[in-house]
């Protein structure tokens, strides 16, 4: 082992270059692994403003909804799903920053000609935020605004524990957050356009409760931004 690879091994032994999406050891020349850049399943072509998939992929039947369109860079799975479920459950904050990226892009590519004039997120009850130490909504939010110079308000609030959502069926979803969340007193939200983040949306029952919150306080419209959509079981969505 010459002088530049005994250099080199140290390097890597001592500070170890992560994949931004998976955490694991790769080359110090990467950004990403290759398991991860197969696999990041980004949504393209025509899109259905409804469910957030491509238009191939939708099942959605144009199904109502209190916000006017639903945006997303990636399907929650693959790479994407992977990397929030390492922010979720395993505290993994280092991923959000790509997260928050890809969110950014898509913010670019399909939200900004809407002109929203605040931006927002889904709240999470106090309790639950401590255990976790984090909104991950509002982390991938507040990211997200700083890389596009774009104001982030708290405009909603969650004063009451709910079930997790993630272990009811649609129908159950719908009911379960009926009435949970309140405006922040503090912020005007009058005739605003605003902008809702979150996570993930899969049946769109706790973007569709927030959106229809933020209509009753007054806002003029709402759309919809997330760093992943979940397509239903058999391409249906």
């Amino acid at each position: 082992m010459n002088r530049q690879e005994l250099k080199d091994f140290l390097i890597a032994f001592l500070f170890p270059n992560r994949c931004r999406y998976c955490l694991s050891v790769i080359k110090h020349s990467e950004e990403i692994c290759k398991k991860c850049e197969d696999n990041l399943h980004e949504i393209t072509g025509e899109l259905c403003l409804k469910c957030g998939c491509s238009k191939e992929d939708c099942s959605c039947k144009g199904h109502k909804s209190y916000y006017e369109a639903i945006f997303a860079p990636f399907y929650y799975d693959g790479t994407a799903g992977n990397s929030i479920r390492l922010l979720k459950f395993r505290k993994k904050t280092e991923v959000a920053d790509i997260l928050a990226e890809g969110m950014a892009k898509c913010y670019v590519n399909n939200v900004a000609d809407y002109s929203p004039d605040l931006v927002t997120f889904v709240p999470m009850h106090k309790k639950k935020q401590k255990e976790r130490g984090f909104n991950q909504a509002e982390l991938l939010t507040r990211k997200m605004c700083e890389l596009l110079n774009l104001p982030c308000e708290e405009l909603l609030i969650k004063p009451q524990e709910s079930d997790e959502q993630h272990f009811l069926d649609e129908t159950l979803r719908k009911g379960n957050l009926i009435g949970m969340f309140e405006i922040n007193p503090e912020i005007d939200i009058l005739d605003k356009r605003i902008l809702l983040c979150d996570d993930i949306k899969t049946t769109g029952s706790t973007l569709d409760e927030c959106a229809k919150t933020l209509l009753i306080a007054g806002a003029s419209d709402v759309l919809c931004l997330t760093c992943a959509v979940a397509k239903k079981k058999n391409n249906k969505k």
